[in-house]
């Protein structure tokens, strides 16, 4: 075909090789040729049956701690305070019959909570909240403080 002037066939060689002319076409199918050999090798090298290990990764917002909301310090707070009047229930059935030791086991039990919860309480952004949640948490201590040093003389 030699009317198109892009390529000629060789009669002579056996299968008919294409032969270019145009150096463009040269480098497009030498790019070609470099691209399939690159991808057969690339897969060739690749693990058989075995998926891919798969690097999870958290956004920067999510990696670094992030400050509880108000309603969930407020849900922490009501928690707390449903475990200590639990324990303070516990503390009037042993007082009752003069278990001085549970009764003083339980109220320190229940100072540790009540300290917790004030550290939780100082975090509360909304600061009428925060002043009036502070000051009952505070009177709660202060009554535990005495319940322990009371029941531990006996």
């Amino acid at each position: 075909m030699r009317g198109s002037g892009g390529w000629r066939l060789k009669a002579h060689v056996a299968g008919a090789v294409l032969v270019l002319r145009s150096s463009l076409m040269m480098r497009v199918a030498a790019g070609w040729v470099c691209m399939a050999i690159l991808g057969l090798g690339t897969s060739s090298c690749a693990p058989r049956g075995k998926a891919l290990p798969v690097v999870v990764t958290r956004p920067v917002a999510r990696a670094l701690p992030a400050r509880p909301s108000d309603r969930e310090l407020n849900a922490f707070y009501l928690n707390a305070v449903s475990d200590l009047q639990r324990l303070n229930t516990e503390m009037n059935a042993a007082n009752k019959v003069r278990d001085f030791e549970v009764v003083s086991k339980k109220a320190l039990e229940g100072l540790l909570k009540a300290r917790a919860t004030r550290q939780v309480v100082e975090q509360v952004r909304d600061e009428a909240l925060r002043r009036d949640r502070l000051a009952a948490i505070d009177l709660t201590i202060k009554d535990l403080e005495r319940l322990v040093a009371i029941t531990s003389q006996q």
